[in-house]
């Protein structure tokens, strides 16, 4: 593993168990036994390093959706890639943690996330509509309800890592915990055939 893959591994480790705050580069190449010059040969700043890890969470959450197949049935593909999505971000947790603080101290990433968002709404939307036609999610009765709906999973999906960390410490069971709170949301909104599709998948 190259000196650079090292840093940013060591990085995450240490960010997820200590936090962004208590971290810093003297802290970082301590851990990996090199000097900081040779770290700040690579990265110049911390926020260089959290900059690159928070590209590297986005690139993994791609990836693994993009081996989901989306000939499986609607329900299933939703239920598999929200689960796969809190894997990710498990693995990079201190960036959830601090999203805001690490959001609101880097205008590119802050940007980006901006723009991510968009592109997740109108993708959650295209979902919604492709599964009211398919006869799985009914109509909406309040003008801009699944938008609404979609936000409100964005701010658990956003927020869940600080809930899990309170509530249930080191469980090796918060993903799934979690992931089956997120999934649910969308049960009060679908058809007698959706939740039969919903019931299948969750149990």
């Amino acid at each position: 593993m190259k000196t650079k893959e090292r840093i940013l591994v060591k990085a995450l480790e240490l960010f997820n168990n200590e936090g962004v705050k208590e971290v810093t580069l003297r802290k970082v190449a301590g851990a990996l036994g090199i000097s900081q010059g040779n770290l700040n040969y690579h990265f110049k700043t911390k926020g260089e390093i959290i900059r690159q890890l928070y590209y590297d969470l986005v690139d993994q959450m791609n990836d693994a959706m993009q081996q989901l197949t989306r000939e499986q049935p609607i329900l299933s593909y939703l239920s598999k890639s929200s689960l796969i999505s809190m894997e990710v971000l498990y693995a990079y947790r201190f960036i959830t943690r601090d999203l805001y603080q690490v959001l609101e101290s880097d205008q590119e990433l802050k940007q980006h996330y901006h723009q991510l968002q968009k592109m997740r709404n109108e993708q959650f939307l295209s979902l919604f509509q492709h599964m009211i036609s398919g006869g799985l999610m009914r109509e909406e009765e309040l003008v801009g309800e699944y938008e609404r709906l979609h936000e409100r999973m964005n701010i658990l999906g956003d927020n869940w890592i600080s809930a899990a960390d309170f509530f249930q410490g080191e469980s090796l069971s918060k993903v799934a915990h979690y992931h089956a709170l997120l999934f649910e949301i969308i049960y009060p909104y679908l058809t007698p055939k959706g939740k039969e599709q919903y019931l299948e998948i969750a149990t």
